[in-house]
C-alpha cells in the first residue's frame, strides 16, 4: 500500500464531503523563487494550483513573511492569474485556527514535503474526477 494513501484518502473524503478544501502554500521558494528554487519550479507550483481551484480549493498563502510585504504578494498572485482567498487568515469563517496557524487541509511548502503534498493533491483530485465520471455514467444509464 502506498505510504501516503491514508492522507490521498482522508483528502479525499473532506473533498467530497465539504466541495472544497482549504490549502496553505507558502510563498517564498514555493511560487516564488526565493533562493533555492528556480522560477519553472514555482510555476509548476503555480499551475498545479490554478487545477486544484477549478475543483473548489481556496487558495491561503500561508507565509512568515513581514505584513508589509502582503500587497506585493497579492500582487504576485494576481500577475501570475492564481487567485488567492488570503493571507495567513482562514479564507471562511472557521471555529478554529483564527489565533496563529490557519486551518487548512493540506500545507505545500518547500520546506515541508512540497512534492508529496502535490502528488496527495493529485490523487485525490484523480480520486474525485473518478467519482464524478462514476455519477455521470450512471445517471446516463437512466436516460
Amino acid at each position: 500500500m502506498n505510504k501516503l494513501q491514508k492522507y490521498i484518502d482522508r483528502l479525499t473524503k473532506e473533498w467530497l464531503e465539504h466541495k472544497n478544501i482549504i490549502i496553505g502554500v507558502d510563498f517564498d521558494d514555493t511560487i516564488i523563487p526565493w533562493g533555492l528554487n528556480k522560477q519553472d519550479d514555482c510555476n509548476y507550483v503555480i499551475e498545479k494550483l490554478k487545477t486544484y481551484q477549478a475543483f473548489g480549493a481556496y487558495i491561503v498563502i500561508f507565509t512568515c513573511s513581514d505584513p508589509d510585504r502582503h500587497s506585493d504578494i497579492s500582487k504576485y498572485c494576481d500577475d501570475n492569474n492564481l487567485i488567492i482567498s488570503s493571507i495567513n487568515k482562514n479564507p471562511i469563517d472557521l471555529p478554529y485556527g483564527n489565533y496563529g496557524k490557519i486551518y487548512a487541509n493540506i500545507f505545500i511548502d518547500d520546506r515541508a514535503g512540497l512534492h508529496e503534498s502535490l502528488n496527495i493533491l493529485d490523487c485525490a483530485m484523480a480520486n474525485i474526477k473518478g467519482k464524478q465520471e462514476s455519477a455521470h455514467s450512471e445517471f446516463e444509464q437512466f436516460k
